[in-house]
């Protein structure tokens, strides 16, 4: 079994990640603010002892406005999170990975590949964190880590989903009922994705790296 870190690991998609590789018999270290730790201030005495052999940068905030209303501080948080969260964990652990040749796994979002209205700085983030997960495939899977991305659409009844739900009312002037049917009618299916599906579908794929060795530099969509 691996030596795991979850990144966000306390809510949401991330915990349902921990549970589903804890069951499966995993060490698991959630690594998220709630436990004191900082995804842009890698834990010293985790990098030096932790000996990881899969990294799951999970953790993100978005922050919903109209371009104009857009505040300076707000975009920095999401772009900090969301992709230069992802760099500093991943460099950070990087001796520990290449010496293990180890796995990341990048949760990225179906907003890297769809513009939405008043989401330009969570769109850009996710589309940065996108190419940021090609381009660590393309530097690290000859040193023997594989990296890919999986990219979920909205998921159902996490944290940040209903915060994005009271921050579309809140700049649409929308009710809860009409921002809520306004994103269900963009998805196939007609309802949000279980975070337990994609968490159950990521723990299959981390069994063993022969479950995903060849998806490296790969994205992979989740949920219609």
């Amino acid at each position: 079994m691996s030596n795991i870190i979850v990144t966000g690991g306390d809510a949401g998609l991330g915990k349902e990640i921990v549970d589903f590789l804890n069951a499966d018999g995993h060490n698991v270290l959630s690594y998220d603010l709630k436990q004191g730790y900082d995804v842009l201030d890698p834990d010293p005495f985790l990098v030096g002892n932790f000996k990881v052999d899969v990294l799951i940068n999970c953790a993100g905030i978005n922050k919903i406005n109209w371009l104009e209303n857009v505040a300076e501080a707000d975009w920095d948080a999401v772009m900090d999170v969301n992709v230069k969260g992802i760099f500093k964990m991943s460099q950070a652990f990087l001796p520990r990975l290449i010496e293990r040749k180890g796995t990341i796994v990048n949760i990225v979002s179906n907003a890297a590949h769809m513009p939405m209205r008043c989401s330009a700085a969570y769109n850009a983030s996710k589309g940065a964190a996108l190419i940021l997960t090609k381009q660590l495939a393309r530097e690290l899977t000859n040193k023997g880590v594989t990296v890919f991305s999986v990219s979920p659409n909205k998921l159902a009844g996490t944290e940040m989903s209903n915060s994005i739900d009271q921050q579309v009312v809140q700049t649409r002037g929308w009710s809860l009922e009409e921002a809520q049917r306004y994103q269900l009618a963009g998805l196939l299916t007609g309802e949000e994705t279980p975070p337990e599906a994609v968490a159950e579908f990521i723990a299959f794929l981390l069994q063993d790296k022969a479950h995903h060795r060849y998806l490296s530099g790969c994205d992979l969509p989740y949920g219609a």
